[in-house]
């Protein structure tokens, strides 16, 4: 799945040099680049970030923000989406809660290495 979004990223981005190229030169207006560039951002803004755990907690790397960071002695619950699938850990410092995409490779050992560091909260299936 992730090498199927590089290369519609890629693919996308070249259509829209392209597009852009060829109205210049023609000197028409350039409003043709619009479309692939609002699909190129929705595909950019869906796109899962990769989910990461270490000695300190559980970090996620985010677009335009600083990384979200979740200690392991500050989790409140993990859940899984009943629709979805998606592991979410919530902070007891509230906030929105961590999600872990299905798409991502690695759910199950994240869940188990949840498990392990936060062995005194009752964490929910």
């Amino acid at each position: 799945m992730h090498v199927l979004i590089e290369i519609v990223t890629v693919s996308l981005v070249a259509f829209t040099a392209l597009t852009v190229w060829e109205t210049v030169r023609k000197d028409e207006g350039r409003y043709a680049a619009l479309i692939p560039l609002s699909v190129l951002a929705a595909i950019l803004l869906a796109k899962p970030r990769s989910v990461l755990t270490d000695h300190e907690g559980i970090h996620r790397g985010r677009w335009l923000r600083q990384d979200c960071v979740i200690a392991w002695n500050e989790i409140a619950w993990m859940r899984r989406g009943r629709n979805t699938g998606t592991t979410y850990v919530k902070s007891r410092n509230g906030g929105r809660p961590m999600s872990f995409s299905p798409l991502l490779v690695g759910q199950s050992r994240f869940e188990r290495e949840v498990r392990k560091h936060a062995r005194e909260l009752a964490l929910d299936e």
